[in-house]
């Protein structure tokens, strides 16, 4: 509810703004652009792969806006395991998981702090040659 349409004391609640990603590869296909959670609630983004990724591997980053990238995790699809980045702030607000092809990064509880941009992407293996 917007302040100005009566909203007071603890009817107002922040809201969080987290932003969707158009896929960093043309192999994965990723759900709405963006979505707007209030505080507490639970919110996913999901990532399906349509092209081959090598090592069958989704990885998923977090942009906040004015900073690099971070790594948050990878999910692997042939064995269903997760490796995180052991010294992001927020590893243990991050879950994923998989329907089929779709790999799905959740955040249980919304924090203000967790507003950002989240990626996912993949390693797709290619010939290099010299002459």
């Amino acid at each position: 509810m917007h302040p100005s349409r009566g909203a007071t004391g603890n009817d107002w609640q922040k809201i969080v703004s987290l932003s969707e990603f158009k896929s960093i590869i043309d192999r994965l296909q990723q759900d709405q652009i963006s979505k707007t959670m209030r505080e507490k609630q639970t919110v996913s983004f999901s990532c399906k792969i349509i092209g081959s990724c090598w090592g069958n591997q989704v990885n998923w980053y977090q942009k906040r806006e004015g900073e690099h990238f971070t790594w948050i995790l990878y999910f692997d699809f042939d064995d269903n395991s997760i490796s995180r980045d052991s010294t992001h702030s927020q590893r243990a607000d991050f879950t994923v998981g998989r329907e089929s092809d779709t790999s799905e990064l959740k955040i249980q509880s919304v924090k203000v702090s967790h507003s950002a941009t989240y990626y996912c992407a993949c390693w797709v293996s290619g010939i290099h040659s010299e002459n």
